[in-house]
């Protein structure tokens, strides 16, 4: 009878014989029987035996099938048969990891032995012996015999020495056995981390030996972060060297990463995790610093010498703190020469703000304001040029602590180098002069006490020097700098974020007290208050005294509320002045932007000032009553849109500062809101226009900035905006109100309100719906208007759904502005059905005699059918088909117009929530392609479901958006039109009809959709062309545009170019109008001949060159400019086409 050892042998010579072992199941039946104790560990490995030690590669790696046995024991499985592994014990450990170690050697089985190994440490029995063996096996080299006995006196597990070093020469072995390798070690240092550094230096030199050479980028990224924990973690001693080699010998990182790299690793990846290894310890310095100058000073000769600049200094920026004050000593003056010089000639800003931020923590790192440093051997030398010649390295023993504010060392030369660039202000090292006092404020405290008490002196003497009057504006330039350092950061940007050429560069500010005299600046509090202010005075000096002054009062605690009015007063002065800049010679257009760019920073910190300062001399300059308002196009009609301009760039900084806007706009319109018909001009309507898209302008700002305080207003200010333009239409001068009848401004209030909705949540919106709907549906509009209601006059009954007048049925605009944005989950109107509410909406839209109140309902139908549709099904199964039947098959052509537009909206409302009725609708809008009548009503149609411009169903508005909608419908309708053009080839109507719905659809359809489908649509693109509206030829030709500036130009597009540009020649030769229309046209047929030749072949236009520069030739004599100038681009392409 077979034993158990029998049947095993047997499994074992069945897996030697299979031709893929890999989808075997005889691993699992194995693992099974060593789960039950069927066989023995001991006996697996016997019966491996003539396979281990087989000649033949093949043969030999077949016993890799312990891995899989050792996977089934040592994993957790997370299915309800997993094997129990706890019959793996300590002994069965012992065994697989000195079987597995000893065949690391085995260059066949290296892959799947380290996997295993990797693996296996997951076991909670593998232990510390059994760490340190597979360390030894995989990366430990030889160590000296002392050692070794002492690692074998201490290891616990006497069988973990059978195998104690490997000779593995990873390099010689493909990358992704390399990368198990590496794996391995990682899992190590995970889970056996004390056995490594048990190992200690041992560990460190084998693995430094076995990472060396190493290039692969994703076996890099494992190195890089496995010798960081090693540096932070482990004994390093005699390791020093050894580590840093295998390290900084890949800085700078040269890798461009292949084009869709599967491995997703990027040179930024790599460069972050070697700058991460460099500077993990302070122990790099001496070794890193000398190299790292060496690489500043050659990066000019390298083939990129921005790119490895740029790592060299973000690398110090982050090393110089670690290495400490006493390594970095010993080169600071080189490099604070060499960063000098990459400042005062850096290539662009990115890398000028690189270099000055590596300067800030090299002084940080000098000049600690709490912390020893090693300044106090070194001795200046003027005429030396070295930079570090006179720094001699620092031992402990010199590093002494200096007082806090005592400053020597390099740091005196520095300053003075740029003190000597400082006298000549008006120079262009000036500006690179304040940028590196700049960073040496930011450094430490008692360096910008320093650096403040020797620069501002120098740069008021020179100011106020009545010999250099010429120098006085580039003086203010480098003091407004100078003071921008101690001003709290604007807004946080990236290190390497590119910024304007003049824009000053900002580190965080020190933290220096300002107040009650602490402040460095306290000794030049009046020089500077004096010279500013009287700069501001001056035209050659007002742009830099502006800033000064608002730098200024932003150095934190520094000016007493007086001085701050004071200053604040002085930028007024220019705002006013600049605003009247048509008016007055001594003020510019630039003057009023830059006191407002300032006012609207000191907004923010100083409101308070700000409304008792500023606000009421522009709130002087807004006319309070129709008779005060001037002339459009008047000098004070420009004053005042100034004013409301600067208002509106105040007044969002704070929200005080809006509720006081809110009021005094609201108060300004009611001013003028009961001015007669006859006597409303034009002008008056303009500055109530101003008035209510300031309002509307200053709550977007705050909407997009999120504030919190925009909810109130649907109390505080809703009620008063919508009582201004409803209640005079129930008084008795009801309709004859000019202000309250404007469409524009009935627009610009339902605009407004829609804002504040959008911002409220349901509970809001709960009661304010329901106070809409009383107000509206029934009249009573005390609960939506409040205590305004009981002192209006009010005659007419108020029925702007019905029957009322004209200027109450306008109001519908507000009606929907309300309703639009309200939540779907919130009842509109607590007595009324939501399908009678939709049937009530669907009548107006389809009665209403006024296009304004007709596109209005059509709104709020589609909104209401997209948010409640599962509510609605009644109204839809009983109501649709009769409007089809009734209104759009048969009528008057008008009315079958009218209802095929709700028609298109009830769809629109349905097709963006992907609701199969929707699409449904569609196909019936298709249908009509045919009909004489609303043939191209219905290719339109098709357009306004795709159309998303009016943001009706939007996120803002809480519509129901699913996902890849768009791509749905436009995938549903394009076969549809397509199909449709084929089988009309011999009806010229309906094929134009056709090619208006594509034409119509174009600016929709996702671009890769459009590439996809490109075949099947270009023909019917090209046909487009001939349309005789312009607008939907440009829309096709914007289109074509698109696809021609994709990266790859698609064959069957470049194959019918010709025949386009020869359209496009014709169009822009026959269109020749003053129309919007058609300037917009010739716009987009220039704009798409102007990329052509950059993407197109020289062979495949050539023929059309000479009559494209023809053509041209008279577009640049196009009567309007911007046409004009489109074609004088387009021509200079043209020139320069050549094969």
């Amino acid at each position: 009878m077979a034993t158990s050892s029998d049947h095993l042998a047997a499994l074992v010579r069945s897996y030697s014989v299979e031709e893929h072992p890999s989808t075997s199941t005889i691993p699992t039946q194995i693992a099974h029987g060593l789960d039950r104790q069927q066989y023995k560990l001991i006996e697996l490995v016997k019966s491996l035996r003539e396979l281990l030690i087989a000649e033949h590669d093949s043969s030999r790696a077949k016993g890799q099938l312990l891995q899989p046995v050792r996977t089934q024991l040592a994993t957790e499985q997370p299915t309800r048969n997993s094997i129990d592994r706890s019959k793996l014990d300590r002994q069965s450990t012992n065994t697989l990891t000195t079987f597995f170690a000893d065949k690391l050697s085995d260059k066949p089985l290296l892959l799947s032995c380290a996997s295993a190994l990797a693996a296996l440490t997951e076991s909670p029995t593998f232990g510390t012996g059994e760490g340190v063996q597979v360390a030894r096996a995989s990366v430990a080299a030889p160590a000296p015999a002392s050692i070794l006995r002492i690692d074998l006196a201490t290891d616990p597990t006497p069988t973990s020495s059978i195998r104690l070093f490997a000779s593995i020469d990873l390099q010689t072995y493909p990358q992704a056995s390399r990368f198990v390798v590496y794996q391995l070690v990682d899992a190590l240092m995970s889970r056996s981390r004390p056995a490594l550094k048990r190992l200690g230096r041992e560990f460190i030199k084998g693995y430094s030996q076995m990472v060396e050479g190493e290039k692969d980028p994703r076996n890099l990224m494992l190195s890089f972060n496995l010798i960081k924990v090693i540096l932070l973690e482990f004994d390093l001693t005699g390791s020093i060297e050894d580590l840093f080699d295998v390290t900084f010998c890949y800085f700078p990182i040269t890798f461009n990463p292949p084009k869709d790299d599967p491995y997703g690793i990027t040179s930024e990846d790599l460069i972050v995790a070697l700058r991460h290894c460099l500077s993990a310890t302070p122990y790099f310095g001496k070794l890193a610093l000398p190299l790292f100058l060496d690489k500043m000073q050659a990066a000019s000769e390298k083939a990129k010498p921005d790119f490895h600049q740029r790592q060299t200094l973000q690398a110090l920026i982050i090393c110089f703190p670690i290495y400490g004050a006493a390594v970095c000593g010993e080169w600071a003056g080189r490099f604070s020469e060499a960063l000098s010089i990459e400042v005062f000639h850096a290539t662009d800003s990115s890398m000028m703000e690189l270099a000055l931020e590596c300067l800030r923590a090299l002084y940080s790192t000098l000049y600690p304001d709490t912390s020893p440093v090693s300044i106090t051997t070194t001795t200046i030398q003027s005429d030396e040029k070295d930079g570090d010649a006179e720094m001699p390295a620092a031992d402990a023993d010199e590093i002494t602590t200096s007082a806090p504010t005592g400053v020597e060392g390099i740091a005196i030369k520095v300053v003075q180098n740029s003190l000597d660039e400082l006298r000549e202000p008006d120079k262009s090292n000036a500006k690179p002069a304040v940028q590196i006092l700049n960073a040496l404020i930011c450094s430490s405290d008692r360096l910008a006490a320093y650096v403040l008490s020797v620069t501002v002196p120098q740069l008021l003497n020179l100011y106020k020097d009545p010999d250099e009057i010429a120098l006085r504006a580039p003086t203010l330039v480098c003091l407004a700098d100078l003071l921008s350092s101690l001003s709290p950061l604007e807004t946080p940007a990236p290190l390497n974020s590119t910024a304007p050429a003049d824009a000053p560069i900002s580190f965080p500010p020190p933290t220096l007290p300002h107040a009650e005299g602490a402040s460095p600046l306290e000794p030049f509090r009046d020089e500077l208050l004096s010279v500013l202010t009287s700069g501001s005075r001056s035209a050659s000096s007002r742009a830099p005294a502006m800033d000064g002054l608002v730098r200024l009062v932003r150095v934190p605690a520094f000016l007493a509320p007086p001085e701050v009015e004071y200053c604040i007063s002085a930028i007024d002065d220019v705002l006013i002045g600049g605003a009247d800049a048509e008016s007055s010679s001594s003020f510019t257009e630039d003057d009023y932007e830059n006191a407002l760019d300032g006012l609207v920073l000191l907004a923010a910190l100083h409101p308070r000032t700000v409304e008792s300062s500023t606000l009421p001399k522009l709130f002087e300059r807004l006319p309070t009553s129709a008779e005060t308002v001037p002339f459009h196009r008047s000098p004070e009609s420009t004053r005042y849109r100034k004013a409301l301009e600067a208002l509106a760039a105040l007044c969002a900084m704070h929200p005080d500062l809006f509720e006081i806007l809110s009021l005094r706009l609201l108060a300004r319109l009611e001013g003028i809101s009961s001015t007669p018909t006859p006597e409303v001009t034009p002008s008056v309507l303009l500055y109530a226009h101003h008035l209510l898209t300031t309002l509307k302008a200053v709550l977007k700002t705050k909407v997009e900035r999120e504030d919190d305080d925009v909810v109130k207003y649907i109390e505080k200010f809703a009620p008063r905006l919508l009582g201004l333009f409803i209640l005079p239409t129930v008084g008795p001068s009801s309709g004859s109100n000019g202000i309250v009848t404007d469409v524009r401004l009935l627009h610009d209030v339902a605009a407004i309100i829609t804002v504040i909705v959008q911002r409220l949540d349901a509970g809001r919106q709960i009661r304010f719906a329901a106070d809409v709907s009383a107000a509206f549906q029934s009249g009573q509009l005390e609960a939506l208007l409040g205590e305004s209601v009981k002192s209006a006059p009010m005659q007419v009954a108020f029925d702007p759904l019905g029957n009322g007048p004209t200027a109450q049925r306008n109001l519908i605009l507000l009606y929907t502005a309300s309703l639009i944005p309200i939540r779907p989950a919130v009842k509109l109107s607590p007595d009324q059905d939501i399908n009678d509410l939709v049937r009530g909406t669907l009548r107006r839209s389809v009665q209403a005699k006024d296009e304004i109140q007709r596109i209005a309902n059509l709104h709020l139908l589609g909104s209401l059918v997209n948010k409640r549709a599962p509510e609605l099904v009644p109204c839809f199964e009983k109501d649709l088909s009769t409007i089809w039947t009734d209104n759009i098959e048969a009528g008057p052509a008008s009315t079958r117009a009218i209802a095929l537009h709700a028609w298109s909206w009830i769809a629109k409302g349905l097709v963006v929530r992907s609701e199969q009725r929707g699409y449904d609708m569609v196909s019936k809008i298709v249908e009509l392609f045919d009909d004489e009548v609303l043939g191209n009503a219905a290719a339109q149609a098709l357009g306004v479901i795709a159309d998303e411009s009016d943001q009706v169903l939007s996120k803002d508005n809480f519509a129901v958006l699913r996902l890849l909608y768009k791509q749905r419908f436009c995938s549903f309708v394009l076969p549809k039109i397509v199909a449709g053009h084929d089988e009309a080839l011999c009806n010229p109507s309906v094929l134009a009809v056709h090619l208006v719905a594509l034409s119509g659809l174009l600016n929709h359809i996702p671009k890769q959709l459009t590439l996809t489908e490109l075949p099947r649509l270009l023909p019917l693109l090209i046909s487009a062309l001939d349309l005789p509206d312009p607008l939907l030829r440009a829309n096709v030709i914007d289109s074509l545009k698109t696809l021609t500036l994709e990266e790859t130009l698609s064959e069957t597009l470049e194959l019918n170019i010709p025949s386009i540009v020869n359209k496009l020649i014709k169009s822009l030769a026959n269109e020749i109008g003053s129309t919007k229309e058609l300037i917009t046209l010739r716009s987009s047929c220039l704009s798409f001949l102007q990329v052509l030749p950059a993407r197109v072949p020289y062979h495949v236009l050539h023929p059309q060159k000479p009559m494209v520069l023809k053509q041209l030739a008279q577009s640049v004599d196009d009567p309007k400019k911007q046409v004009r100038k489109l074609a004088v681009d387009c021509r200079s392409a043209w020139f320069t086409y050549a094969g």
